[in-house]
């Protein structure tokens, strides 16, 4: 057919490359503007679209893709269940009336779903959207830029964005193969979503990828859904959907350690001594615990300083940390010798004691299962511990009996993530009639009262002077939860932020809770043993035991419910070894022959600003009088390079290694104070029976948008909580001061008048000063204009307090709509500092 004839067809005259992969004239995909081909000519460039590398990252695999919604809004739900689309081209192109309906259904899925680029890295998979904030073109509309203006109200990590996830983070991948031909890429995704076609792939199995792939849903350890549709095209070398899963079931599931992006990324890391911390990584660390306490039967023992420790021949017998305490009446060898009968070699360790009478929270493994028949190795070791007791009395839980084993917490888990994750509105809606009924099902919350039902136990115990001692098989999974949940109930230091990461680095990290099999950070290939049988998100379980406690006690720990999820989070951030490994061993190892970096995730600064830091404060702690923060002890951070392997003090920070330098002083806890400084007035008693129990709303619900209450939820009630506490630090400093220049707008109110009128009123009542015969006028107070225009701000120009614009997911959730975000961080920091500082003056009786 010649070029210029006439008789061609319309689709065929087109000057352009894309005539070939566009669809016909005529095709509902054309009309329809949820295809890429009717996007203006300044977007239709997807590679615009790159994501942000890291030092070390790389991307293995990149293609066009929508992103949509994992529930769609109610009103679209209907509309997208009522009739299918055929998928017959000629009976679409016939019918008029079908296409406008078909249309409308497309463009109100459209608003669900946004287009861009889909790529997948060593280190995380990012979906960069074209309409982000450099992408907008100079037409934008103005509810567009008001959307981008408000994206830095989220909480912004600096090595993710708000579409990027870890590939540690994935847990399952479900491919969707395509059925025909659909309109569009989303239709086909949905009407494959809606048949139930998802399969699941299987990495460790090495499962082939067949068919073409139309959709991928990707369901994260942290209960969030992603779901992605891909635009088939007719060339067979298009098939996006199959590039992007087989890039994941290579990359996300790595079968060794050290295919982590931790080992690639090689940005330096300036090692900080972060404040109020205590890390655990030395001798000085476990001695300056026992002080404190007043443990003076207990000594600590240094792996480094036992030659059986140190002899190769020997020491693999062992799966011992670095720095452990044992009883002093033990002698070490007598100690080794006897935890070679039990589970991991873990015999009797110290880890906390209360009250002046010595009783010890001690954790001890079961025996091995050769050495069960005869229990005199166990009765030796517990007659050790007793002797530790000026009592001589001890009481023994046993942890494997009561509690539920890891399988079961791994069982609880997927069902709790199922009911979270539902695929689909109709499934949500099933399952939201019945909710409670499956919520029970699940044993997630009855797994959580068991455990904190065992740590008020064990708490009753240490308050009697009695010595506890949690057995469990390992001594290291369900042991740590109760350990550290009985410190929390019985110690008001643990509370604190500081605290409480030094808890988690003592009993997970110092003492050898197993997160890389866990948390499932290395893939177990087939053949070996189920993928699964190992892996159960133990402190995770433990996480939400913390959270319940926060919610019947809000004024005891100073920490918050997004600091909690943040920390959720922080799990499966590689770039932080915290959470990355078994031992100290694998630490140590990773550290001399892999050249890792180690960056201790309790370093906050390195992921999020300070606007961000502020959400990890909870505005009803009730900070004793006298009692000084680390924060407030150290204003200077060093950036001094230590030695050791990488150059940043990799060895100080493990306290082993060849490059390890040793105190020049070790503490002796003798020399010191043998009495305990825990106050034993400040012990919580918590509820644990279900009915007393919530969902954590916050960490299992914020991925889904249906569920969000815009004005509602425990982040308007902190909000509100930081104003009026505020507005009593003001009151109480300003009686403190007597300057009463600052006073809220609150009191202001309460005497029926506003601040201008009763300050206009004190200026006509003082005498007018003459100077040279010309009235002198006077000043205006910068911050009482500042603090005026702030609650403006706040009261929406006067008037009764209005906060209805935060999410009930904040700030993990669509934050605003259309209010100043800035004026919101500036009064969640002016809170904050008035709490700071008047933290000594205030008390319970100023909120009662």
């Amino acid at each position: 057919m010649a070029t210029g004839s006439n008789d061609m067809p319309d689709h065929r005259k087109r000057n352009t490359f894309t005539s070939y992969v566009a669809p016909m004239v005529g095709d509902l995909r054309v009309t329809a503007d949820t295809n890429e081909w009717c996007l203006p000519s300044d977007l239709r460039d997807v590679h615009l679209a790159k994501p942000r590398l890291l030092s070390g990252e790389q991307i293995v695999a990149s293609a066009p893709a929508y992103m949509y919604s994992p529930i769609a809004p109610m009103e679209s739900s209907s509309s997208n269940s009522s009739p299918n689309i055929t998928n017959n081209s000629s009976n679409t192109t016939s019918q008029s009336n079908g296409n406008n309906g078909s249309a409308n259904r497309l463009s109100s899925s459209h608003k669900e779903a946004s287009f861009g680029l889909l790529s997948v890295t060593n280190f995380k998979l990012a979906f960069v959207p074209l309409h982000a904030r450099n992408l907008l073109p100079a037409s934008a509309s103005t509810s567009a830029a008001a959307a981008a203006s408000s994206s830095d109200l989220y909480q912004e990590n600096t090595f993710l964005g708000r579409n990027e996830v870890t590939l540690n983070n994935i847990d399952q991948l479900y491919t969707i193969a395509e059925q025909g031909r659909a309109a569009s890429a989303l239709q086909a995704a949905r009407m494959a979503s809606n048949s139930g076609r998802r399969k699941k792939l299987e990495p460790a199995k090495q499962q082939h990828i067949n068919g073409r792939i139309v959709a991928l849903h990707i369901i994260c350890k942290n209960f969030r859904l992603l779901k992605f549709a891909f635009q088939q095209q007719d060339s067979k070398l298009s098939d996006y959907g199959k590039l992007i899963a087989s890039a994941l079931a290579r990359f996300a599931f790595p079968m060794r350690h050290d295919l982590s992006f931790a080992y690639a990324y090689r940005e330096p890391y300036y090692a900080t001594p972060i404040p109020g911390v205590s890390m655990y990584a030395s001798k000085n660390d476990w001695a300056r615990e026992l002080i404190r306490c007043g443990a003076t039967e207990w000594q600590v023992v240094s792996a480094s300083a036992v030659p059986q420790l140190q002899n190769r021949l020997q020491a693999c017998k062992y799966t011992l940390p670095p720095h452990f305490v044992i009883p002093k009446g033990c002698e070490v060898e007598r100690f080794l010798q006897l935890s070679l009968a039990f589970c991991d070699s873990r015999a009797a360790f110290w880890v906390y004691s209360y009250g002046s009478g010595g009783a010890s929270l001690v954790r001890l493994a079961e025996l091995q299962p050769a050495s069960q028949q005869d229990n005199k190795l166990e009765n030796i070791m517990l007659e050790l511990v007793r002797k530790c007791d000026e009592r001589r009395q001890l009481k023994l839980l046993q942890l494997t009996d009561q509690l539920p084993s890891i399988q079961d917490v791994q069982r609880a888990y997927q069902k709790l993530r199922r009911l979270c994750t539902p695929e689909t509105p109709e499934k949500f809606m099933l399952q939201d009639d019945k909710y409670l009924g499956l919520l029970e099902k699940t044993n997630w919350l009855l797994y959580v009262s068991l455990c904190l039902r065992h740590a008020s136990e064990a708490a009753a115990t240490l308050r009697a002077s009695i010595t506890c001692v949690l057995q469990e098989s390992n001594g290291r999974d369900l042991c740590c939860v109760i350990s550290s949940l009985t410190q929390l109930l019985l110690d008001p230091h643990f509370r604190s932020i500081d605290g409480f990461q030094s808890l988690v680095q003592k009993e997970w990290i110092a003492l050898e809770h197993p997160f890389q099999r866990r948390l499932g950070h290395v893939c177990v290939a087939s053949g070996e043993q189920a993928p699964d049988s190992e892996q159960s998100p133990v402190f995770l379980l433990f996480l939400d035991c913390v959270w319940q406690l926060l919610q019947q006690f809000p004024d005891e720990f100073e920490f918050s419910q997004t600091y909690l999820t943040t920390l959720w989070d922080a799990c499966f951030m590689p770039i932080f070894d915290s959470f990355q490994f078994d031992s100290q061993a694998q630490r140590a190892a990773a550290v001399n022959e892999a050249r890792l970096v180690l960056r201790p995730v309790w370093d906050w600064g390195e992921q999020f600003s300070d606007k961000d830091k502020l959400f990890f404060s909870n505005p009803l702690y009730q900070r004793q009088r006298g009692e000084i923060t680390a924060a407030q002890q150290h204003h200077r951070r060093s950036l001094a390079v230590g030695g050791g392997a990488g150059g940043h003090n990799n060895s100080r920070l493990l306290g082993t290694g060849a490059g390890a330098s040793p105190s020049r002083y070790t503490i002796n806890p003798q020399l010191f104070a043998t009495q305990s400084s825990v106050p034993q007035d400040r012990y919580l008693q918590p509820a644990h029976r279900i009915l007393d129990l919530a969902v954590w709303e916050q960490c299992y619900y914020r991925w889904l948008p249906v569920l969000d209450i815009r004005g509602g939820g425990q982040p308007q009630v902190d909000l509100f909580h930081r104003l009026l506490l505020s507005n009593i630090a003001k009151l109480q400093r300003s009686i403190e001061l007597q300057s009463f220049d600052e006073l809220p707008d609150a009191y202001y109110d309460s005497q029926g008048e506003t601040r201008q009128q009763q300050q206009q009123r004190q200026e006509e009542d003082q005498p007018v000063e003459y100077v040279d015969g010309v009235e002198r006028r006077r000043k205006s107070n910068p911050a009482t204009a500042a603090a005026n225009g702030l609650q403006q701000v706040v009261n929406g120009g006067g008037g009764a307090l209005q906060l209805s614009t935060l999410s009930s997911f904040f700030p993990f959730g669509n934050p605003i709509a259309g209010d100043a975000p800035h004026e919101l961080y500036d009064i969640l920091s002016s809170s904050s500092e008035l709490l700071l500082d008047t933290s000594s003056m205030l008390d319970k009786s100023s909120i009662v």
